[in-house]
């Protein structure tokens, strides 16, 4: 295979580790003993290869991974094993693990009660040709809104090897996340993104594939993600495992009134002081030009312009810098520097950000910055050229051939066989193309020089229209459907209608109005005209409807369909039956109470839900 299947380029510019003097990744392709249980000797090392051989099991029961203070444990380092290659056979990327989980029936009844709880279960592992046996292991259905599925259906699964047998592990792992893929209809783009994020040396989980069986029934193709609060993890990449971390969820940043919805997940409890102080360093963090040396002192600013570059390439609009969730930030037990940690990564690939866009709190910061543009700008070249040199569109071919068979017989999968090959050509064609949609936003790099139509505004920050020199901040408003001076209204003068006009394919009349209004304004706007918000019934209504809703504001628009009554039942503002749907992959996922439902142009039309008290334009149907 032409792509490096291991990461072997782990330096970070600018700081070049983590931590205070923390030792930071080595080379992925370090060799290792094999986990097998009791002492990690060369004798068990034998054992298992014999064992291999003949197709006799051994148990997973571990020593510990990693030491009881913050040094390194890295090989070479100290002389102490570094135990994270163990787990390379399980993340392998040529290569599909079995397990078999086995649940008792009270435990499935507890499951069904409260999917989060904690049940025992036993697993059997079959790992590069070796088999594991893990009695007694902690089991949770893992996931979200948009990913929490039942044990009726592809259930995604939280595995905790030694919550109820002390010391026991897979391979080094205490825990380890078997995700079902159901937001990912390609089955590929965590084991992609990954492997970019590691190889640009941000610490990120490894992630593989296995066929999972429960109770012997075939449940389907999965990936396996190591937890980042596993000891190995946390030892190989910040030289210790007794720092602070924690997740951020939806909506969760560096604000003190946000600090409180971090989840700890390992270190001691010191009630988020440090994470105060961190944001208090943000907020001393006052003056553009001298943002990076400000940070340095409390954070890895090079870490984190590499970890922002690469969310954003890989259009992780569900990350951290675009829209901050699906993350982690880690604080080294001696007081070092803060880094970031990705995770969630299922929706990446299909969205073309833009490199200075994005709500965290660092990320508008340095979008505010000029050094910090310049810098992050320098991050998202080396993320594009890093796509190529890890050949990430072979890398996407080879997983495809590698998975065929086992997609095929995915009895629980949620996209059909043609979708998915459908999903990993736009993975590749993403890939392909990324290159120059990133570049053509680094045009922006320093905003000053970007105003073609020299009115004096900047395209990047200020003018809405850099084509016309009469549309930009202060221009007078008049009544051409557009938005003259760039308040983000159309038309505001109470003279000019709100609402274009256009005959429905079939029966009435569309109103597409572009004053945006949350979702009950806009149904009562409606109303007020004689009619209700649209209900779509085809493709062909569906296909006008986008059409011609983009072609007025390339936005989102309402439709009238929502479930607040009842979630996840889906109805018409008008009451006509749901006869016809055009979600978007991975969607309706309801993430962060999202009960209305739009058409956004992100999505090409496609459907999306979103909370109801958003504004949005919207659209109207009217006899």
């Amino acid at each position: 295979m032409a792509y490096r299947a291991l990461p072997l380029t782990l330096a970070i510019a600018l700081s070049g580790c983590h931590g205070d003097g923390a030792a930071t990744a080595g080379s992925e392709t370090a060799t290792s003993t094999s986990t097998t249980g009791g002492e990690t000797t060369e004798a068990t090392t034998e054992a298992a290869t014999t064992s291999a051989e003949t197709g006799t099991s051994t148990t997973g029961t571990s020593t510990t991974t990693g030491s009881d203070t913050d040094e390194s444990t890295s090989s070479g380092t100290t002389g102490e094993v570094d135990h994270y290659p163990e787990a390379d056979d399980l993340f392998a990327v040529d290569a599909i693990a079995e397990f078999d989980l086995n649940l008792s029936e009270n435990a499935i009844l507890t499951l069904n009660v409260d999917p989060k709880t904690y049940v025992q279960g036993d697993l059997v592992a079959k790992i590069g040709g070796q088999i594991y046996d893990l009695p007694k292991i902690g089991v949770r259905i893992k996931g979200n809104a948009g990913s929490l599925r039942t044990l009726e259906e592809k259930a995604a699964f939280l595995l905790d090897f030694d919550r109820y047998t002390k010391d026991q592990s897979l391979l080094g792992l205490e825990k380890l996340a078997v995700n079902n893929m159901v937001q990912d209809c390609s089955m590929q783009r965590e084991i992609l993104g990954y492997t970019l994020f590691r190889d640009a040396g941000v610490p990120a989980p490894r992630a593989g594939y296995a066929v999972v069986r429960v109770n012997g029934e075939p449940y389907g193709l999965y990936t396996t993600v190591e937890s980042v609060d596993n000891e190995v993890f946390l030892d190989h990449w910040y030289g210790g495992s007794k720092g602070n971390l924690y997740e951020g969820a939806y909506g969760t940043d560096l604000i003190p009134e946000k600090i409180p919805t971090f989840d700890q997940d390992n270190g001691s409890d010191v009630a988020f002081a440090d994470l105060f102080a961190w944001a208090a360093a943000l907020d001393a963090a006052d003056d553009p030009d001298t943002l990076i040396p400000d940070l340095e002192a409390v954070m890895d600013v090079g870490e984190y312009l590499t970890f922002a570059a690469i969310e954003i390439t890989l259009g992780h609009w569900d990350g951290y810098a675009w829209t901050r969730n699906n993350y982690f930030v880690h604080h080294p037990k001696n007081d070092g520097r803060w880094t970031f940690v990705p995770w969630g990564i299922d929706q990446t690939l299909r969205d073309h950000l833009g490199p200075f866009g994005g709500e965290g709190r660092i990320e508008a910061m340095c979008a505010g910055s000029s050094p910090c543009r310049q810098a992050l700008a320098e991050r998202f070249t080396d993320a594009v050229q890093r796509i190529d040199d890890l050949d990430l569109v072979g890398m996407a071919m080879a997983l495809d051939q590698l998975t065929a068979d086992a997609v095929a017989a995915d009895p629980r999968k949620e996209c059909d066989v043609a979708s998915h090959k459908g999903s990993i050509a736009d993975n590749i064609a993403f890939l392909q193309g990324r290159q120059q949609s990133v570049a053509d936003g680094l045009l922006c790099t320093d905003p000053a020089m970007v105003d073609n139509d020299k009115d004096g505004y900047s395209a990047c920050v200020d003018d809405c229209d850099d084509n016309d020199p009469k549309v930009h901040p202060g221009a007078p408003e008049v009544c051409d459907l557009d938005d003259d001076n760039c308040d983000g209204v159309w038309d505001e003068d109470p003279k000019c209608p709100h609402c274009v006009s256009k005959d429905l394919p079939g029966p009435g009349t569309a109103l597409f109005c572009f004053a945006a209004l949350p979702y009950d304004a806009a149904e009562a706007d409606c109303k007020a005209q004689g009619g209700q918000l649209v209900s779509i019934h085809s493709q062909a209504t569906q296909d006008w409807v986008k059409n011609e809703a983009f072609a007025i504001w390339g936005s989102d628009w309402w439709i009238g369909l929502n479930d607040r009554m009842n979630e996840g039942s889906f109805v018409w503002a008008d009451g006509t039956p749901v006869d016809f749907t055009a979600w978007n992959e991975g969607e309706p996922n309801n993430a962060g109470n999202e009960d209305c439902v739009n058409i956004p142009a992100w999505t090409g039309g496609l459907w999306n839900d979103l909370p109801c008290d958003q504004s949005r334009p919207y659209v109207c149907r009217v006899p």
